[in-house]
């Protein structure tokens, strides 16, 4: 027979998840801290960003992609140059499948992170309707959409990393 929980059993039980919750997100504060620190160092266009291991895309409250990281370039084919920033715009290729990452993008412009999961091929967006590429929709199915913000503290631009 199932043993019967203290009231302290019960309530530790409920508090450990939610100690966890709080580190991931301290942990997901630092490293969008240290993504941002990076940028105004070194610009959006920054070598180190570039070849990040993660896709990364970086876009303007449009939706038009400005940048996107070598990693990105692999897995959908999408290449932008600083000199030559094609329109490419993730805001008219969301779909009911990924529809939250609407709101995320929004998001990023009001100064609110946000790490989405369980995303259904997310990376599709960023494939050209031309190009022969196929995504593998089971890779990344999580992301982390942030704000950048210039010296003043203006946000100019979002980003997103998608995540194993």
């Amino acid at each position: 027979m199932k043993e019967k929980k203290t009231k302290e059993q019960a309530i530790e039980a409920l508090v450990e998840p939610l100690n966890t919750l709080r580190k991931e997100k301290h942990v997901q504060d630092m490293v969008v801290g240290r993504f941002q620190e990076l940028i105004l160092e070194e610009g959006l266009f920054s070598q180190t960003i570039r070849e990040f291991i993660y896709p990364m895309a970086v876009f303007r409250q449009d939706g038009t992609i400005v940048f996107v990281s070598n990693a990105l370039t692999e897995e959908t084919g999408l290449y932008i140059t600083e000199s030559c920033v094609k329109m490419h715009n993730i805001l008219n290729r969301i779909t009911d499948s990924n529809f939250q990452i609407l709101d995320a993008v929004e998001d990023v412009f009001s100064g609110k992170t946000s790490f989405l999961t369980n995303l259904f091929d997310p990376l599709a967006m960023f494939i050209r309707e031309s190009s022969s590429k196929q995504a593998d929709c089971s890779k990344h199915q999580s992301a982390i959409f942030f704000p950048i913000a210039e010296d003043g503290g203006q946000i100019t631009h979002g980003a997103v990393i998608f995540i194993k």
